[in-house]
């Protein structure tokens, strides 16, 4: 009966060792250390105690392993959390961002067209510019053949202007005052 009691004792510390995956080193040392205490011990009653300080060292293993796996736990949803929070505060500053990057790129691609139509402007006002200045220049070739062509002509007006005797002019008009003016006071009396 003992041998029996001692046989599932054994079964329960080996199922125990295989159910802890971080501490199979450690059970295993203590496997060989429990059949080592019961090989050595020759009294049952040794055997009982050596079996069942095992199983409080296997216990003691187990609650340590339960510690550690909901410190892990927690860490874990810790770390979740500060996940989902970020993502949370993140997402929709992205999104933003990335709306703010899309009417800029949006606004830009109007001021490049703009720029462009303005440009195109620029470059029809230059050739408004060249023709005309092409016109003045024919303006100014036509206008300088035409003082050359009548420079002669207008030299021979000025010449004759100067030859007038305005003096003399001037004495005839006088002259023809005094003999008209008393034909034109007769004429306002008969009036």
């Amino acid at each position: 009966m003992e041998e029996q009691k001692n046989a599932n004792n054994e079964q329960n510390v080996t199922e125990g060792a295989e159910n802890s995956e971080n501490q199979a080193d450690k059970t295993a040392s203590e496997k060989n250390e429990q059949e080592s205490v019961i090989n050595s011990a020759g009294n049952p009653e040794e055997k009982e105690e050596s079996v069942e300080e095992l199983l409080k060292q296997i216990l003691k293993s187990e609650k340590k392993e339960v510690r550690y796996a909901k410190a892990a736990a927690f860490f874990t949803f810790g770390l979740f959390m500060v996940l989902l929070i970020a993502v949370v505060i993140l997402v929709p500053k992205v999104v933003e961002t990335l709306t703010s990057i899309n009417n800029t790129a949006i606004s830009v691609e109007a001021t490049i067209t703009e720029a462009a139509k303005a440009i195109e402007n620029a470059e029809q006002t230059i050739e408004n510019i060249d023709a005309m200045s092409g016109s003045l220049t024919t303006t100014s070739d036509t206008m300088n053949t035409m003082l050359v062509e009548n420079s002669q002509n207008l030299m021979e007006a000025v010449d004759k202007m100067n030859k007038i005797d305005f003096e003399g002019l001037n004495q005839a008009i006088n002259d023809l005052e005094d003999a008209v003016g008393p034909f034109a006071k007769l004429m306002n009396r008969l009036k």
